[in-house]
């Protein structure tokens, strides 16, 4: 993580989640960043909202999109909640939760809010660009 001079920041922890975990594919790490009491409450229909569905929505990001890259463009802290800007790209070349692999470039934006506790990302908010996401893997017109 970065270094602070001995004390690392939530926003830190969340760079160093976004670098590391989607960015890197290091799923080893999910369960040292991520609360065992971890709460998604936006998880979509059919997706864990615990930390097991952080496993399983990493694993599946990775293996659906190839040369994934994750940029923060706003990253800001607030006591113990953190929020992100980000956007995602990469080439679209497994299957993506029932949608087969076009192939396509994608970019997509998420927001997301999350809260720690223990040093750990216990609680989830996000609003993805879902509908984009699907547009541009051709399953919607």
């Amino acid at each position: 993580m970065t270094d602070t001079g001995g004390s690392t920041t939530h926003v830190d922890r969340m760079r160093f989640f976004v670098e590391q975990v989607q960015h890197g594919g290091r799923l080893d790490l999910i369960d040292t960043l991520v609360h065992a009491d971890y709460h998604n409450h936006t998880a979509e229909s059919g997706q864990a909202a615990d930390r097991a569905g952080v496993h399983a929505t990493m694993t599946a990001m990775h293996a659906a999109f190839s040369d994934l890259t994750v940029r923060i463009l706003h990253c800001v802290g607030d006591g113990d909640l953190v929020a992100t800007h980000k956007v995602f790209r990469a080439r679209h070349t497994g299957p993506w939760f029932g949608v087969a692999p076009s192939g396509k470039q994608v970019e997509f934006r998420v927001m997301d809010m999350v809260r720690y506790r223990d040093g750990r990302m216990a609680e989830h908010w996000a609003v993805a660009d879902a509908l984009s996401l699907l547009r541009q893997t051709g399953a919607l017109a």
